[in-house]
């Protein structure tokens, strides 16, 4: 798994791509294959991706027809040095300003996974960037370097582990609240993020927000208390089990909430399913999702 080893770099994983780029850039989702990268509320870059198993030439040339076509960019026939040591890995072509001739855009296919990339440079950032830009593009991984690994969600200020047959099914980055959702067969897994513990543990209890982000109803009693974190595990009777599902919800569920006060940060994960949840997975996903400071 590719990792950021220069203190002015972060990791990035998002949805199966991970990169590297400067810590001051804030990194914007807005699709579930979209990530955008600003300073100073400037975009400077932008990727978007879709996983695609065959392509041929009359594909790509298609894919780059279509898009100098919408953009009015050319296609240039030459790639800069930095971009030549790109082809051992990628199918790429570049495309350019049809007045200044200079780089816009890139469409790379990975020739391992089938994973075609669209990369967008904003103007003037592209020139002062120049250095960090190469960078993130040398960073990119579109796929796992190694089999059975897993995969890594790594923005803002958090990161966790996921095996790789979860999927996203769902992401949302309101003020102060990241929610992260995953499913795997019949198994839906919530990971949340809040920012500004202390002011909202001020007017409420953790175990109230256990219960609002898991839309639970659990008591005092049955809550476990260790150290700066709560957690519940359910263990329902075939009559509990049944009631559940009637009301559509599923019977077995293990949530924590975790509180980092050196970070002012809470921290969450909910799993929820049909049948027994393994404990080993729980236990894995809970050590590898980490809170540290921006």
């Amino acid at each position: 798994m590719s990792t950021a080893t220069d203190s002015n770099l972060q990791t990035i994983g998002w949805n199966g791509i991970t990169l590297s780029c400067p810590r001051r850039w804030e990194t914007i989702i807005t699709k579930a294959t979209h990530l955008l990268f600003e300073e100073n509320f400037k975009p400077v870059f932008e990727l978007r991706w879709h996983e695609e198993k065959r392509h041929s030439e009359r594909s790509i040339k298609a894919t780059l027809h279509k898009i100098a076509e919408e953009t009015g960019l050319l296609v240039q026939r030459d790639l800069p040095p930095h971009w030549e040591k790109l082809q051992e890995h990628y199918a790429l072509k570049l495309l350019a300003d049809s007045e200044t001739k200079e780089t816009k855009a890139a469409i790379m296919i990975c020739k391992e996974c089938g994973t075609t990339l669209l990369l967008y440079f904003f103007h003037p950032q592209n020139r002062l960037y120049h250095r960090e830009l190469t960078q993130i593009i040398h960073s990119i991984h579109c796929h796992q370097q190694q089999k059975n690994a897993e995969t890594l969600w790594a923005i803002q200020d958090f990161k966790v582990l996921l095996p790789e047959d979860f999927t996203l099914s769902g992401h949302n980055f309101g003020a102060g609240l990241t929610r992260l959702s995953f499913v795997r067969s019949g198994l839906t897994i919530h990971l949340c993020r809040i920012a500004g513990a202390a002011q909202r543990l001020e007017r409420t209890s953790m175990l109230s927000l256990l219960n609002l982000l898991g839309d639970l109803d659990i008591s005092e009693e049955q809550v476990e208390t260790h150290n700066d974190a709560i957690s519940h595990c359910s263990s329902p009777s075939i009559l509990q089990q049944i009631r559940s599902r009637l009301k559509r919800k599923a019977p077995f569920h293990q949530v924590i909430l975790r509180h980092h006060p050196e970070y002012d940060r809470l921290s969450g994960l909910f799993f929820f399913d049909k049948k027994p949840i393994p404990e080993t997975l729980t236990t894995s996903i809970l050590e590898s999702y980490e809170i540290f400071s921006l």
